[in-house]
């Protein structure tokens, strides 16, 4: 790609500084500082130009270190933040105007979330009127449940991390499939992140690569990509992001897709 064309790490998160933005104490965790500094200096060293930040779930509903990274970032960043169906219209479009894009909805039992189709269909609701859009993180069995949910509300919905579909599951060809399926509908997105997540940080699993291209195939237009830095609570090694980026690129191996996934598609979807 050419210098003068955007590239998108589209997820992130940041933490701290812990004197300036502190985590509860009901914190499920607590990682190291991870800075905004900190990741401009990891993109800028990876070539990347553009990100998203995800408002880190320990932050709960406290925004501040988020939008105030927005502000530094001068528009070359964008948000995704977290929210209750009950949140003002002030605050949504004052987020709005500061560079948040879309909001989170966690679906990951492990950090204390469960599916729930009225709760999901009112966070849709409150976010359709700012054009934002929905970002689903679960395993298959709960994205599935809340694109139905979701579905019909005209809010693009951009599933999470490759739907968490581990490589080593028994059920992983059908889990794709219907995935895959879920990717025919227009306003349903792919995020390619958390490659080491579904491989419990295996970058060589050849399953990885062909789950990958699966989900590349089925939305090439609604694909985007992000390293997941700094990749936390993690159970094996922390991955390089260099090499999160090579291996994406690899395993992609079409010019014309890496244009499309880390340039065009998070272009269009973060305007």
């Amino acid at each position: 790609m050419s210098v003068s064309t955007p590239v998108w790490d589209c997820h992130t998160h940041i933490y701290g500084p812990y004197d300036r933005y502190p985590l509860p104490k009901e914190a499920l965790y607590v990682p190291e500082a991870a800075p905004f500094d900190a990741l401009r200096a990891v993109h800028k060293s990876i070539g990347i130009t553009h990100g998203v930040i995800v408002q880190a779930a320990n932050y709960g509903s406290n925004h501040c270190a988020l939008l105030t990274a927005l502000d530094a970032s001068k528009g070359t960043y964008r948000g995704i933040a977290v929210i209750s169906p009950d949140i003002s219209d002030e605050k949504l479009a004052m987020m709005a105007t500061r560079g948040v894009k879309g909001i989170r909805i966690g679906l990951m039992s492990h950090l204390g979330n469960s599916f729930d189709a009225g709760k999901v269909r009112a966070l849709v609701e409150r976010i359709r009127p700012y054009g934002w859009h929905a970002l689903i993180h679960g395993e298959p069995k709960n994205v599935i449940a809340a694109v139905d949910a979701a579905g019909h509300y005209g809010v693009k919905l951009v599933i999470d991390h490759m739907a968490r579909l581990a490589v080593d599951a028994p059920d992983l060809a059908a889990c794709l499939d219907d995935v895959c399926t879920l990717l025919r509908q227009e306003n349903v997105w792919i995020k390619v992140s958390g490659v080491d997540r579904i491989t419990k940080g295996r970058l060589d699993a050849a399953e990885a690569k062909t789950v990958l291209q699966r989900l590349l195939e089925a939305a090439p237009k609604r694909a985007i990509w992000g390293t997941d830095w700094p990749h936390p609570n993690l159970t094996y090694p922390v991955p390089k992001d260099d090499a999160l980026l090579s291996w994406f690129g690899s395993a992609v191996g079409d010019e014309a897709m890496l244009r499309a996934v880390l340039s065009e598609n998070p272009s269009s979807l973060y305007q």
